[in-house]
């Protein structure tokens, strides 16, 4: 919970002209005006810790620490860490301490969100990690005998979604071949979940998973977004009683973690965003 320090609040205003919530009154007279917050409308978006000179506002008593800008990455740093960053498939087999995982889960909660009752579930047990590649095998092998198998259901299908990649095919025949959905399996997996009836609660999922992501690799492990699997979990009885998800909740995003068992050399330049800027026409 957000809690202003009325010993501290000069009651300045900067807190509430800044919460887009409008949940931040000021109270008082001209010599004792102090912030007020209205938790029934906060969002927890910590805006106004953020922006309060007097470091009066704080999570839960928590003091605020003011930015030390000499330690902010250059652009030169940021570019390396960035064109680094490659998904990893194949992990070593070694154990990661349950501390680090925590550690680079926990910078998640930094990242942009709509949905402010994210929480996220950690799993680093080998077996149950197996349990749930088998019940996503076990989809993605019911999915390529209906669509997949046959060479004429398979062209019917791209004749009616052309958006059907073929080289999904490819890759599920490839895995259904490996028997597992990984090249190697991960250390530990991070599901994170919440209620999808918020808005954009799959986005701010994903927002979360690629801070863990950049802190990750800067921790030097590897990592990778598992895309497909999380419908056939989520849908899976025996999997959300594993993963102890509440009625409401569904599997938002899901990100494997272990120490990589290739190292990448180069960074790859030439490739750039489709960019196009609109101007505005003189008879607008």
């Amino acid at each position: 919970m957000i809690v202003v320090d009325e010993k501290r609040c000069r009651g300045c205003g900067l807190c509430a002209s800044i919460c887009h919530e409008q949940c931040i009154v000021l109270q008082g007279g001209d010599d004792d005006m102090a912030a007020w917050i209205v938790h029934e409308l906060c969002s927890t978006c910590t805006q106004c810790i953020a922006i309060c000179p007097q470091q009066a506002v704080s999570w839960d008593g928590v003091p605020p620490v003011a930015y030390d800008i000499t330690r902010l990455p250059s652009a030169s740093q940021l570019d390396e860490l960035f064109k680094q960053r490659r998904t990893i498939r194949r992990f070593r087999p070694k154990k990661l301490h349950r501390a680090l995982v925590e550690e680079i889960v926990n910078y998640g909660i930094h990242a942009p969100t709509n949905n402010y009752a994210l929480r996220a579930v950690l799993v680093d047990d080998p077996l149950t990690i197996d349990s749930f590649d088998a019940i996503m095998m076990r989809a993605v092998a019911r999915l390529y005998g209906l669509f997949f198998r046959s060479e004429w259901v398979f062209r019917i299908l791209r004749t009616l979604t052309p958006a059907v990649d073929p080289k999904l095919r490819v890759k599920m025949k490839r895995a259904l071949e490996r028997g597992r959905s990984y090249e190697t399996p991960p250390a530990a997996m991070v599901f994170v979940v919440g209620d999808r009836r918020i808005p954009l609660s799959e986005a701010s999922a994903h927002y979360a998973l690629y801070t863990m992501i950049l802190f990750a690799q800067a921790r030097g492990l590897g990592s990778r977004i598992q895309s497909a699997g999380p419908m056939s979990l989520d849908r899976s009885r025996d999997a959300r009683r594993s993963l102890g998800l509440h009625r409401r909740e569904h599997i938002l995003g899901t990100l494997e973690l272990g120490w990589p068992a290739v190292r990448f050399k180069n960074k790859v330049d030439g490739k750039s965003m489709s960019m196009q800027w609109i101007e505005r026409r003189l008879d607008d």
